[in-house]
């Protein structure tokens, strides 16, 4: 027999034209486990599997598919053999629910067991630190995560140092090392541990869905990040976590301050308190200028208003005291003509006259004996004289 020599295409074509052919395989359903669930431009990508086999699926037209890994489901449709690729894949017509795969019932069952625990609630998640200085990041020493992680601290932050505990992500021991690697950042100065791996099926996720793990995630005192798989996985380390991040790249995002941003707005707030200062000394010095304008002008109308007030003081008091001077003045001319009148000089002018006895004045014949020695004062002068008789008119 002649051997038929094919080109790759051509190979590719009969493989479709023989499945094409079988009309069963044109209308048929099949049943097994979502994994590696995705949905682009709408239409949804993923596979079923049982135990040592799966196949891969296509729902065109899936904006409003309602289905997750780890869900039993059952597939109507027709098998088709992709020329271009060489691959073979399920497209599905209607999908139905199939129960629940054991792995997810498992997933779930814990899921609540610690939900209701309080191991998830956000009373217990720590804030992230604003300014890390160091990073710790627990995740597969090669591959693309590290890469995108290293590649997003570098453009926003290439002060912050990395720490990286290398770590099976998957398969035997992958949890043990990923406790190792918390236990070994819980007792470092480093300010916040990512935990991180790339997508894969709900298989490949186990390590992250352990109850050991969430209850080491749950008493480290470091602020932790999760970031498992794509951004429509969940795994429990993301419920326990302080942070889920959709993606490594985000977790980067997460846990780097950026820089430069961080400079620029330093700098910015320091010009806005140095103008802000500015603006309040400007400010206060202009209040200071009016209220000492105030108190200037206040002072000067009160030193006037004291000044008139003290004026109209003196000129009263003067005013007065010219009357006081004046009534005084007439007073003392009334008591002057008073003493004058009464001035004994006047009297003894007048032909009186002040008899004396020794030094005495006498005002009684009775002050006197014959022969005493008397003093007769008079106005022009004195007169010694000796009585020599006395007469009493009473």
């Amino acid at each position: 027999m002649e051997l038929i020599k094919l080109n790759i295409t051509q190979l590719n074509t009969i493989i479709k034209r023989i499945i094409d052919a079988e009309e069963f395989l044109q209308t048929i359903c099949v049943y097994g486990e979502v994994s590696n669930f995705k949905i682009s431009a709408g239409n949804a990508y993923f596979d079923i599997k049982e135990a040592g086999s799966q196949l891969a699926c296509v729902k065109f037209g899936a904006y409003d598919l309602d289905i997750h890994n780890g869900d039993m489901v059952l597939l109507y449709g027709k098998l088709n053999y992709y020329v271009k690729t060489g691959k073979m894949s399920f497209v599905a017509s209607k999908i139905e629910p199939y129960g629940l795969g054991e792995l997810y019932k498992k997933y779930l069952l814990l899921k609540e067991s610690l939900s209701q625990e309080g191991l998830f609630d956000e009373r217990f998640k720590k804030q992230l630190p604003k300014f890390s200085s160091k990073v710790g990041i627990i995740t597969s020493e090669t591959g693309a995560v590290i890469r995108d992680i290293v590649h997003v601290a570098k453009k926003k932050n290439p002060y912050t140092d990395i720490i990286v505990f290398p770590a099976r992500v998957q398969g035997t021991n992958a949890e043990d090392e990923i406790i190792a690697g918390l236990r070994y950042f819980e007792l470092s100065d480093v300010d916040v541990v990512i935990i991180a791996r790339g997508g894969g099926s709900f298989e490949d996720m186990a390590p992250f869905n352990t109850e050991k793990l969430v209850r080491e995630i749950f008493v480290c005192k470091k602020p932790i990040i999760s970031a498992v798989g794509h951004e429509t996985d969940f795994s429990l380390t993301d419920f326990v976590a302080d942070m889920r991040a959709p993606t490594p790249s985000v977790a980067g995002e997460l846990a780097f301050f950026d820089f430069q941003k961080t400079v620029d707005d330093l700098n910015l707030y320091i010009q806005s308190i140095i103008s802000s200062s500015k603006n309040f000394i400007d400010d206060k010095q202009r209040t200071i200028v009016d209220v000492c304008q105030d108190i200037a002008q206040s002072f000067q109308m009160q030193t006037q208003k004291e000044v008139m007030s003290l004026q109209v003081a003196i000129n009263g008091i003067n005013t007065n005291f010219e009357k006081l001077i004046d009534q005084k003045s007439a007073d003392l001319d009334k008591l002057l003509l008073t003493i004058e009148k009464s001035n004994p000089m006047n009297i003894l002018r007048s032909g009186y006259a002040v008899v004396k006895k020794e030094n005495k004045n006498i005002s009684s014949v009775d002050e006197v004996n014959v022969n005493d020695s008397l003093k007769i004062l008079l106005a022009d002068g004195v007169i010694d004289a000796k009585v020599t008789n006395k007469e009493s008119k009473l």
